[in-house]
């Protein structure tokens, strides 16, 4: 399922001030979105929509991590340490 992100840049600028406004599953609603948030920024925002498919990761870059940073199980505990965290504190 493809999805698109918008985030606001202040000025256009990708290195200063940025944040999230959304996220959609039609390109329409996230250019409209976008849009009016610079509308409504008064032209300090300019916004970018990013393009990307839903649960897409870099699968190569996931097997050379569980491959070469950590010892055997390491990678995959970690994963596990981090997401129990995050649902714990829920």
């Amino acid at each position: 399922m493809t999805i698109f992100t918008v985030i606001a840049y202040r000025f256009g600028e990708l290195d200063r001030t940025s944040y999230f406004v959304g996220v959609y599953d039609d390109i329409a609603r996230a250019y409209r979105a976008a849009i009016a948030e610079e509308y409504w920024r008064g032209g300090k925002y300019e916004c970018v929509v990013h393009e990307s498919e839903l649960n897409e990761s870099d699968i190569e870059k996931e097997e050379w991590c569980a491959e070469q940073c950590l010892p055997d199980g390491a990678y995959a505990l970690d994963i596990m340490d981090r997401v129990n965290k995050h649902v714990e504190s829920e």
